[in-house]
């Protein structure tokens, strides 16, 4: 179907014609047909990279231009909110106002108020509502990206009650944008939408698996010469072969080690077939200059990079991350070893997506088999358009007896069906909390028909199992304090977990408290918050911002822990008796031990942070990458403002202020002492202990100083940035 007759308002059709879109494929036209345009609720199942954004793009310009009220655009990753925020203000131009909400989750963003697209998480979007804003009742249409989602156990949950509580508060139209999947039939009846079920790809994807030098495509077989006298790997032999054709690879790999293992062997094996490597050499400077002091794994990757190759992670600064797919796009960097997580994130392809690992580490489960659904997300990478007339997605098999297998699993099966988890019940407490603390659910009967009403209740209907956990959840909150209830033949019982059958059946008007209340609305898992508040009760005196920081760092949110090495144990138990804590310590046999020492040492790394030793020192003593750490600062920063704010409520003005001081420690990474330089711009914990220790220790030191003096500390550029900064 040609923009032009497409029966589109003129400004939809002049936009596109103007990005080079003459024709909609076989979705969009399809989708078009099904009412998208016309306020229909749409599901769209296609594999990845067959237009589905065009698709949401015909959404919601339609929703501008005729005012028809805001849209709200929800994204899995903030990685991915931030690409299509970039990718959207071309709208900008047509006057559309356009933004992304991906931080505070204590906040209601009334100043969201004024903008037509408004682009986040399911997580920010969840907190957000919670706040109970003004401007959600403007929302007119709801893009759901990635909405396959749904079975995922982290994220799956909190998207199902977000679309749930928007389908209850808003008339709102929905898009839902899907991978190929056994059961979109089912999320379309679910939404009361329509599917727009289509196998279109603007390039051809070949499929197939090598073993033995050879590519066994099924309808044809490639063979790969290894010319060189040393036989060479698989995986390196596949690279070579790409770099050869002068193309690109995306390779996945079971975890972050294997991908910087495979991504410094590849390079040391193809860095004489790169050329640019002028290029590549600036590239690897601006990756080392992310961090003020450059780890291990930074001169790791910096290295692989001068040789066109870069592994990619969540080890990695958010920044380091960036500046990998930027130059993988711009076609410098050849090659990118990469957890399984890339293939859900960013739009990254490759004309070679190579799979050396099926299977990932379960924790206590072992190794298990990565999801086909996953695999095909994978595989959906293979071939950029634009560029290539077809891409390659190919699975290694590691002996003849897997070929098959591999065949069965991954390239003839269908995905699995996408099935809901709602169920599992710390995301199901944290959610019904949520319901009743902004006074969605007033009863136990209103919980019931809101989780009637989710993926879960539309696939399993209405479950005793479900009925019986929420009642058990309820209960739990009650004891906790953070909700109340009654009714009439209510009695007290030993253990919340024991109902019996009068209790159930008569129903309960449910009220939040004004502790469980702010629980709901600082985005904390209720035994987070139970831990916290208990713990806060026996802040009698001031222990120090090491037991302070010991109040959270066992929480959920701070997972996964810290693994306690065997030749560690002595020196964390030897440290534990002499630090005075305001939670208790378990007995040296009781189960949750081997939990504490975990958590004891994340309170050593939070307090190595906060007296200021480097960032280096730390990732190495503690064996972490930059952006796990990075990951925990954040989280403990954020826990340590709810215990701050649920002091408050207590009335425990000591305690807020307590946790007000070790909350900015983790934030700055200083001594206290630094409080007055660190809240200057541009000086950071560093150049804060400089001037301190020199004896210039406030704003006011800063005034009287010598210029001359501030320069010998921070240099001409920056001295005179910080002049500037002290007199406004």
């Amino acid at each position: 179907m040609l923009v032009r007759k497409a029966r589109l308002p003129n400004e939809i059709t002049e936009i596109f014609e103007s990005r080079g879109i003459k024709k909609f494929n076989e979705p969009q036209q399809m989708a078009i047909e099904s009412g998208i345009l016309d306020g229909e609720n749409i599901v769209v199942a296609s594999p990845t990279a067959s237009g589905k954004t065009i698709i949401a793009e015909l959404a919601f310009v339609k929703n501008f231009l005729e005012k028809s009220g805001k849209t709200v655009y929800v994204v899995p990753l903030k990685a991915l909110a931030m690409e299509k925020y970039d990718e959207f203000k071309v709208y900008e131009k047509i006057g559309m106002r356009i933004a992304i909400s991906i931080g505070d989750y204590d906040s209601s963003d009334e100043w969201l108020e004024k903008y037509d697209l408004i682009i986040c998480t399911s997580e920010k979007l969840d907190s957000i509502l919670r706040h109970n804003p003004t401007w959600t009742r403007d929302i007119a249409l709801i893009i759901i990206d990635e909405i396959h989602l749904l079975s995922d156990i982290s994220r799956g949950p909190t998207l199902e009650v977000v679309i749930t509580r928007l389908r209850n508060q808003t008339r709102s139209q929905i898009l839902a944008l899907s991978a190929t999947i056994s059961n979109a039939e089912e999320i379309s009846q679910w939404l009361n939408a329509k599917l727009v079920k289509s196998n279109y790809r603007p390039i051809k994807l070949e499929k197939g698996i090598f073993f033995k030098n050879k590519i066994d495509f099924g309808h044809k077989t490639i063979e790969i010469n290894d010319t060189e006298a040393k036989p060479k790997d698989d995986l390196t032999l596949l690279v070579q072969d790409t770099i050869k054709r002068r193309k690109q690879s995306l390779i996945f790999l079971s975890s972050r080690r294997a991908a910087e293992s495979a991504a410094e062997k590849l390079g040391n094996e193809i860095g004489k077939m790169i050329k640019n490597k002028d290029e590549l050499e600036k590239i690897s400077r601006k990756i080392l200059n992310v961090l003020t002091h450059p780890t291990k794994q930074c001169k790791r990757l910096a290295r692989c990079v001068k040789n066109g190759v870069a592994f990619h992670h969540a080890g990695l600064a958010a920044m380091q991350r960036k500046i990998i797919e930027d130059y993988f796009r711009k076609g410098l960097i050849k090659i990118i070893t990469a957890t399984p997580t890339l293939a859900m994130g960013v739009n990254l392809p490759a004309w070679r997506v190579i799979i050396r690992d099926v299977k990932r580490y379960s924790g206590s489960f072992g190794y298990s088999f990565i999801s086909t659904l996953e695999i095909q997300q994978m595989c959906g990478r293979a071939g950029r358009p634009k560029y290539d007339k077809e891409g390659q997605a190919i699975l290694i098999a590691k002996n003849e007896d897997e070929i098959e297998k591999l065949r069965q699993r991954y390239i003839i099966s269908e995905a699995e069906p996408v099935l809901s988890k709602l169920s599992v019940e710390p995301t199901l407490r944290m959610h019904i909390l949520a319901l009743i603390a902004d006074h969605t659910c007033s009863s136990d009967s209103e919980l019931f028909n809101f989780f009637d009403k989710t993926f879960f209740g539309y696939q399993y209907g209405s479950k005793s199992e479900i009925k019986r956990k929420i009642d058990e959840i309820i209960y739990q909150l009650r004891d906790f304090g953070f909700v109340e209830f009654s009714n009439r033949s209510e009695k007290s019982f030993i253990k919340s977990s024991f109902i019996p059958a009068f209790n159930i059946s008569a129903e309960k008007r449910l009220s939040p408290t004004r502790i469980g209340r702010r629980v709901a609305q600082l985005y904390i898992d209720p035994i987070t918050a139970k831990n916290i508040i208990d713990r806060t009760k026996r802040i009698k005196k001031d222990l120090g911002d090491f037991a302070l920081v010991d109040i959270i760092s066992d929480s959920v949110e701070m997972y996964p822990p810290l693994n306690v090495r065997a030749k560690e144990y002595e020196d964390i138990e030897s440290l534990i008796s002499k630090k005075e804590l305001y939670r208790e310590l378990p007995e040296l046999w009781d189960i949750e031990y081997q939990q504490f020492l975990e958590s004891f040492k994340l309170s050593l790394l939070l307090d190595d942070w906060m007296n200021e030793m480097g960032e280096d020192k730390i990732l190495e003593k503690y064996g972490i990458p930059p952006g796990i750490l990075y990951q925990k600062l954040r989280n403990a920063e954020w826990l340590l403002y709810a215990a701050q704010e649920l002091a408050k409520v207590m009335k425990n003005r000591k305690a807020a202020s307590l946790m007000n001081r070790a909350r900015m420690r983790i934030k700055y990474g200083v001594r206290s002492e630094l409080f007055p330089l660190i809240r200057i711009k541009n000086i950071g914990r560093v150049r804060a202990r400089l001037l301190f220790n020199a004896g210039v220790k406030t704003v006011a030191d800063i005034k009287k100083a010598s210029k001359q003096k501030l320069i010998k500390i921070l240099g001409n550029k920056l001295t005179d940035k910080i002049l500037e900064e002290v007199k406004s």
